[in-house]
């Protein structure tokens, strides 16, 4: 399966074409459904919203995108990076009223696991993300199951950096 992430964590100041609106996502989904992505990874991004994790951020982009590629799954991030606290990211996650199909959750970041019990209890299918040999290490005992496991191979130094 080929995946594409559509902006990640970054804005127009890193590029004038990364698209941040619902409707830009939108159209750059069905740009790469055409080019024969499978799936979406998605950073809604919103001026004057303290968590990129909130739950009308996530709705509107997760609506304007399945009304252009119904079928679509679709996918965002609760990195530590959005929201640091965990119980932050819980309360995020179990507030969405419209729900991603995968979620992934980085195993090095703290509350990971909770994080990861929280969307499996809504349905989302967890999608673990592995950065450092210390993050197999802590999600060999996790007991909240894992639908994929997304590898990063950007190397220690990279991952530290991220954390």
């Amino acid at each position: 399966m080929v995946k594409a992430c559509l902006n990640g964590g970054r804005g127009r100041d890193v590029h004038p074409a990364v698209p941040i609106t619902p409707a830009e996502l939108a159209a750059d989904a069905a740009r790469c459904v055409a080019l024969g992505v499978a799936a979406v990874h998605v950073h809604p991004l919103r001026r004057r919203v303290p968590s990129r994790c909130a739950q009308e951020v996530i709705a509107d982009a997760l609506t304007a995108i399945r009304a252009a590629e119904p079928g679509l799954p679709v996918g965002v991030s609760t990195g530590a990076w959005i929201a640091p606290a965990p119980a932050d990211r819980v309360a995020a996650v179990r507030a969405w009223s419209v729900l991603p199909d995968f979620a992934s959750v980085n195993a090095h970041e703290a509350g990971a696991e909770a994080v990861a019990a929280a969307l499996h209890e809504r349905g989302v299918h967890v999608e673990v993300g592995l950065w450092t040999l210390d993050a197999v290490e802590a999600y060999r005992s996790w007991r909240v199951p894992a639908g994929r496991i997304l590898v990063w191979a950007a190397g220690q130094d990279r991952a530290r950096s991220t954390m």
